[in-house]
């Protein structure tokens, strides 16, 4: 096994997780629960960590991490669905109620 993330940042591990298990490489997350002790429990304790159990699918998952982290934040404003009238966050392209595409 090899440790492939470690981010107090919720969120992080999990979405790398789902781009590494859609690539058919399994995951086991650590110190998931242990993350809310801090500052009881030292940081390096209990900081989540996510590890790929195949060692020979570590370049894979390496890029996989690269790609992710190279991942932009979408900047823009909430826009307002024309068919709908429902309110979505920029990075979507369609409304999440009824399936339109962003104007």
């Amino acid at each position: 096994m090899k440790k492939i993330l470690s981010t107090p940042i919720v969120g992080e591990i999990p979405r790398l997780q789902n781009m590494l298990e859609n690539a058919g490489i399994a995951c086991i997350l650590r110190n998931v629960m242990s993350a809310g002790l801090s500052p009881e429990v030292p940081i390096a304790e209990s900081t989540p960590e996510l590890w790929i159990q195949d060692d020979q699918r570590l370049a894979e998952a390496l890029q996989i991490k690269a790609e992710f982290q190279a991942t932009k934040t979408v900047v823009g404003d909430d826009w307002k669905c024309p068919k709908c009238g429902e309110i979505s966050e920029p990075q979507f392209a369609s409304c999440w109620s009824c399936g339109t595409s962003q104007p």
